[in-house]
């Protein structure tokens, strides 16, 4: 009935993770100075953070 999300995990290497990060705090930035709501790009760069 009810169907379970399946859940994925992603290995990084450190330049990847660097390069990662880079791009979404560029477009956190970007999307601020549009006047945007950059809050879900703020939930994946805690993600990520969190590591």
């Amino acid at each position: 009935m009810f169907k379970r999300e399946k859940r994925v995990y992603l290995q990084f290497t450190d330049d990847e993770y660097r390069l990662i990060r880079k791009c979404l705090m560029d477009w956190r930035n970007k999307l601020t100075a549009q006047g945007r709501s950059a809050e879900p790009v703020n939930e994946l760069l805690a993600k990520l953070m969190a590591r």
